[in-house]
């Protein structure tokens, strides 16, 4: 059975973007330990892409279940930047989670 981001693709109120000066790989990394500090787990992820899929973000927010996934996903911009969103179909994880990840992201 095939692993599909499609529902995060055509997600329209749960998303939320941010810009950040680091290269991809550092993004990258960075978000895999910022996921591990909020005692999520992550469940698919592609450098290659550009994106991870955790859930269990539970541990630290009560507006979601274990279950409800969420991902971030990143893109390499022309400006050598890095374009990040977090996205997830339950829109208040994806605001609460993306406060938390960009406030980290920019530690």
């Amino acid at each position: 059975m095939g692993f599909s981001i499609e529902k995060f693709k055509s997600e329209k109120t749960g998303r939320f973007n941010g810009v950040s000066a680091m290269s991809k790989q550092d993004c990258f990394d960075k978000s895999l330990n910022i996921i591990n500090d909020l005692k999520a787990e992550v469940v698919h992820k592609s450098f290659k892409n550009g994106y991870i899929i955790a859930l269990n973000f539970s541990n630290s927010f009560d507006c979601c279940l274990d279950s409800t996934e969420a991902g971030i996903f990143i893109t390499e911009m022309e400006t050598g930047d890095v374009k990040v969103e977090v996205i997830s179909n339950n829109s208040l994880l994806a605001k609460k989670l993306s406060v938390e990840f960009f406030e980290r992201l920019r530690a």
